[in-house]
């Protein structure tokens, strides 16, 4: 496949032209240039759009580190933009995908961004672990803001923003299920599952 550059990304609305040339009419047998232009440019090209919010996951740990901020309640607003990108596409032209194409294209988006999601959480929380070990005085921590420590907040915002994420997955048309990466961040983060019900009896 031919590498897509940033330059070629372009702007939401050059992907739509290209993908209206891509697209012949309604063809009833894809013909092997679309089915690979489809395959490598449209693939690429809704992977980055996709991947790149990710960056924010790292500052999960920034937001509660030291800062007494109440444990959170809702999921980080970055969750919601991750899967935007394809949405957006797959609605806006739903009408002019060829029918053959299935869901592949989609379910291997979605993998990829799943599993640099979930790489992504695995690290903050090794990096949290280490940093709660370093803390002697957990205790004294944990009587700060409402009896909770900050990793244990970090913990529970990356299972509030996990489950928006396997919503996220499921409107797209992909069973989380089948993702690996989304099973990965459900294993990661299902522990702080305890400290949510925590929250709220306090």
């Amino acid at each position: 496949g031919v590498p897509v550059s940033d330059a070629d990304l372009g702007s939401t609305f050059e992907t739509s032209e290209l993908i209206g040339e891509v697209m012949t009419e309604s063809s009833k047998e894809i013909p092997p240039v679309v089915n690979e232009i489809w395959n490598e440019i449209i693939v690429n090209i809704m992977t980055k759009k996709c991947t790149a919010p990710l960056s924010a996951v790292k500052g999960v740990a920034a937001t509660y580190r030291m800062t007494n901020r109440p444990p959170p309640t809702q999921p980080s607003p970055f969750v919601n933009t991750v899967l935007r990108p394809l949405k957006e596409f797959n609605d806006s032209f739903s009408n002019r995908i060829p029918r053959n194409m299935g869901i592949l294209w989609k379910k291997r988006i979605v993998d990829t961004v799943s599993e640099r999601y979930s790489t992504a959480v695995s690290e903050l929380m090794e990096t949290v672990q280490r940093t709660e070990e370093a803390l002697k005085n957990r205790k004294a921590r944990r009587a700060m803001a409402g009896g909770m420590s900050d990793g244990e907040k970090v913990r529970l915002q990356l299972y509030l923003d996990q489950r928006a994420y396997t919503l996220s997955v499921v409107e797209t048309g992909i069973a989380p299920d089948a993702v690996e990466g989304v099973q990965n961040l459900i294993s990661l983060t299902e522990g702080a599952q305890e400290l949510l019900h925590e929250k709220t009896q306090s």
